[in-house]
């Protein structure tokens, strides 16, 4: 009997490196039929590093094809090094980065449990997501970030320092500071400490760098959202952008956006709470990154890779077949893209009709969906959620 099951699990081996191979191979094929936008965010980045070095009064005036340099002065720190490198040496390096932390998210979300030929095949998968190409294509940051966020919060809370790196995050890019939340309604208290340290100290580093620069990020550009793009773009997957599209209003959604605003933190960080207190770390941590992406003012859709996690922690609460259901809509819904759907660019977006208003808003809506489900959905037993969500060794180090 022992041979026999021997054999059978290494025909299933087998099967599984076929079935990744293949997905590799369509991946490959269609996502440079996909690709677009040339790296701009990536030189931007670069732009950043390169005027600090040139002349360091002058990051926030300089300009790449109209295009400002829109983060924290701790941010063109970073990206020095990428100046100085030569184009096609920065493009493979951060594009390999990108792909790395890719397969960290997953990792992180599915823990080892999940057979290489089967993280293979769901990374090169991945590719094709319309938040994960549109980052490879900007060569955004947004997949780093969301790795080195998930490692600091589901680390064991015995890990020295933790809680550093979503200080540090928050100093490349200010929509991290939403996870400072998190650990204060949790009381993580020491991690809050040490994210409070690492935030204030990236932006002294700013300071030093640049203090022209970084007075004027912090005391006048940090307000002005229209630096970023046009709000009503169908890109913009935020309530803000919502409600401008809604009503036709540029000026955004006013008090009604403050109320949602308001809501939104207050049920989030609460929902967040009981996600955190029932063990699904991993839930707490998306809603938490879902409560940044619902209020900021901008929320492009290359914001939205944490419909990974997010994801994966709705998967985790399902049955086996509705997860198979869920996990096939779900990530559908982000290989299709629909919010492209409907004519957009130079504020069209302003005349959508109804059906048109729920393609176009179709990344809020299957968020809000998400959000249910893991409100109305109690958590599996022990057993069955280690059996089908294969990640016994996250649920053993937050336990």
């Amino acid at each position: 009997m022992d041979w026999r099951r021997a054999k059978i699990s290494g025909m299933r081996t087998k099967v599984m490196w076929v079935v990744a191979f293949g997905v590799c191979v369509v991946a490959s094929v269609v996502l440079p039929m996909l690709w677009q936008h040339s790296l701009v965010d990536l030189k931007v980045y670069r732009l950043g590093g390169a005027t600090l070095l040139e002349d360091a009064s002058a990051l926030y005036d300089a300009r790449l094809a109209g295009l400002p340099f829109t983060y924290p002065p701790f941010a063109a720190v970073v990206m020095v090094p990428f100046a100085l490198l030569p184009w096609p040496v920065a493009v493979s390096l951060w594009t390999l980065g990108t792909f790395v932390s890719l397969i960290a998210v997953w990792r992180l979300c599915a823990g080892s449990a999940m057979a290489s030929p089967v993280l293979l095949a769901v990374v090169a998968g991945s590719l094709l997501l319309e938040p994960v190409r549109e980052t490879l294509g900007f060569g955004q940051v947004n997949l780093m970030l969301c790795a080195l966020i998930l490692y600091d919060v589901l680390s064991p809370a015995t890990r020295p320092a933790r809680g550093i790196w979503i200080g540090v995050a928050a100093g490349v890019k200010l929509t991290p500071l939403v996870f400072f939340g998190l650990l204060l309604i949790t009381r993580q208290w020491k991690a809050l400490a040490y994210a409070t340290a690492a935030f204030v100290a990236t932006v002294l580093v700013g300071f030093a760098t640049t203090p022209h620069g970084a007075t004027e990020y912090w005391t006048s550009l940090v307000k002005e959202t229209t630096r970023i793009g046009g709000l009503a773009f169908s890109s913009n997957q935020s309530w803000n952008a919502f409600l401008i599209r809604i009503t036709g209003d540029l000026d955004g959604g006013g008090s009604i956006w403050l109320a949602l605003v308001g809501v939104t933190v207050a049920g989030g960080l609460w929902l967040t709470r009981i996600l955190w207190l029932r063990n699904d770390r991993l839930a707490a941590v998306s809603i938490t990154a879902l409560i940044g992406l619902l209020c900021s003012p901008v929320s492009w859709s290359h914001h939205w890779v944490w419909i990974i996690p997010l994801g994966a922690s709705v998967m985790a609460v399902l049955p086996k077949r509705p997860k198979v259901v869920f996990a096939s809509l779900w990530f559908g819904l982000f290989l299709i893209a629909p919010i492209w759907w409907p004519p957009n660019h130079y504020n069209r977006e302003l005349d959508w009709s109804l059906p048109e208003q729920f393609s176009g808003n179709a990344y809020l809506i299957a968020a809000l969906i998400a959000v249910v489900l893991l409100i109305t959905r109690r958590p599996l037993p022990r057993a069955e959620a280690d059996q089908t969500r294969k990640a016994p060794e996250i649920a053993t180090q937050l336990q």
